[in-house]
């Protein structure tokens, strides 16, 4: 590649995945509690974490570029975004590529399923005012693989490019690869997008990278990355709590050649349809589960996926429902869960460690959830909320769930606090004293990122067919905005994904 030392590049970050069935708003504190960065304050955050930030810096770097950093929020999942919070973003980036007219190009961190109160489509409208900025500049964007690409982000952007892991453990990897691309179209070396969107959601706890159906697309587009055929290809399965009506699953490719680039895309989008039917969870019944773990043939512990109310996936993480269950059964079982509960924290911080009160906990925030728990317990232990990720996926990633407190009611652990972050990773509930490998049973809101860390002591994982905002049986969801003719409600037979068409090219 040809070296680019002059050239300089604007770089921001808005992250956010948005459940439109989670009733509570996200505001600034979202991004308080996640990183909220400013000016060189991004680049010396960004350059100890493996995030997307780091990744676009060192491409950067490594092609004789600079960056010039402006204005980042990551934030983590939940309800729509407040508007202001969008318009002040909006604001902000403007006004630094105002003081620095000359830069030559824009790499933008984004997840891609974000909406505000107002707008479906936050994504688009941040690359689409990119693009006011940036006149006929590059602008490259590196997006969660459950990103919504819309046709206002792919005709803004050069070049957008997805996580290829599912469990997420490429944050780096994917934005090193969208400024590496853009490094390359400033290098004036042939760089051509197609893209096409199938109307199709699927539930993330059905399929991961890493085996089966979906790892077969994914090693299909890496071997022809791998052959020197494709630069890049990104397969977006969408986030399906989004009930809005602009949105679909998205196949990217990008190659040195426009009939390339949409016969790869072509390709890989028919066999990401193709096996569609084979990205849905086996779930069982929370009885079910709770009749595996009683068993003593069955090794410990036993991880109950509550994917329904994961907070990974934009869910309140407010669902009680198995520990309703475990009480009402009189189960022995001693188990571990967290729970999104800031009343109960403050009243367990009222009555200090070792005492005892009767608490009401969980089903305060999502509607038609069984619950709360009423019930006698004993506060065990107190905390400030922060904590970092083991990971692999985000290692050492800071995070803050608010004051925390873990209560205790019978052979139940339950940590309590104001919002459950990175809630597939075990220091959610391993630094707050829940050491999970010391339970029968243990509760984790995720869908699929909690795979990576918990696979290596599981004794079994189990999908549950729990209540929540996220459920993974989409069809018992209230849709009322998703267009006609989508999977998995009212697709025609007989339908294959339109041709891949060109996006841009340089």
């Amino acid at each position: 590649m040809k070296q680019n030392s002059t050239k300089k590049i604007l770089i921001c970050e808005f992250h956010q995945e948005t459940n439109t069935f989670n009733p509570i708003p996200d505001g600034w504190e979202c991004f308080r509690a996640g990183r909220y960065m400013e000016g060189q304050e991004i680049c010396d955050i960004c350059k100890d974490i493996p995030c997307a930030v780091h990744g676009a810096m060192d491409a950067i770097a490594k092609a004789g570029g600079t960056v010039y950093p402006t204005f980042a929020l990551y934030g983590t999942y939940g309800g729509r975004v407040k508007d202001e919070v969008l318009e002040t973003f909006l604001e902000k980036v403007r006004t630094y590529a105002e003081k620095e007219p000359d830069f030559d190009g824009i790499y933008a961190s984004l997840h891609g399923a974000t909406c505000t109160a107002g707008v479906d489509d936050a994504c688009g409208e941040i690359l689409a005012m990119l693009r006011e900025l940036a006149g006929d500049r590059p602008i490259v964007a590196s997006c969660d693989l459950h990103g919504n690409i819309t046709e206002k982000m792919y005709t803004n952007a050069d070049i957008i490019c997805g996580y290829q892991t599912y469990p997420h453990v490429d944050f780096y990897e994917s934005g090193y690869r969208a400024a590496s691309l853009c490094m390359r179209i400033l290098a004036g070396e042939p760089t051509v997008m197609a893209t096409t969107t199938i109307p199709m959601m699927v539930p993330p706890a059905g399929y991961s990278s890493l085996e089966g159906a979906f790892k077969e697309v994914i090693d299909m587009g890496k071997g022809m990355i791998a052959d020197g055929v494709l630069l890049d290809f990104s397969t977006f399965q969408v986030q399906p709590w989004l009930d809005i009506d602009n949105i679909g699953s998205t196949v990217i490719a990008i190659a040195a050649d426009a009939d390339t680039a949409k016969a790869k895309a072509d390709e890989l989008a028919q066999a990401l349809f193709a096996r569609r039917e084979q990205y849905w969870p086996d779930l069982m019944t929370i009885d079910e589960v709770i009749d595996l773990t009683e068993k003593d043939t069955t090794p410990k512990p036993v991880i109950l996926a509550d994917s329904a109310d994961s907070t990974n996936g934009g869910a309140v993480g407010d669902g009680i429902a198995v520990a309703l269950r475990l009480l009402e059964r009189g189960s022995h079982l001693r188990a571990g869960m967290y729970i999104k509960d800031p009343e109960a924290a403050r009243q367990a911080f009222a009555v200090g460690v070792g005492n005892s009160a009767e608490f009401t906990i969980g089903a305060k925030f999502t509607p038609g959830v069984p619950g709360p728990l009423k019930a006698v317990g004993t506060v065990r232990s107190l905390h400030d909320g922060h904590f970092r990720n083991e990971g692999p996926a985000g290692k050492g990633f800071p995070y803050y769930v608010g004051p925390a407190a873990v209560i205790s009611v019978g052979n139940i652990d339950i940590m309590v606090c104001d919002a459950p972050k990175s809630s597939g990773d075990p220091q959610l509930l391993r630094h707050f004293g829940i050491e999970p490998t010391l339970y029968d049973l243990i509760v984790v809101k995720a869908n699929t990122s909690f795979r990576a860390p918990y696979s290596k002591f599981a004794g079994e994982i189990c999908y549950a067919d729990t209540p929540g905002a996220g459920s993974s049986n989409l069809l018992s969801l209230q849709w009322h905005n998703i267009p006609k003719g989508f999977y998995p409600f009212d697709l025609p037979e007989g339908y294959t994904p339109a041709p891949a068409e060109v996006r841009s090219q340089h």
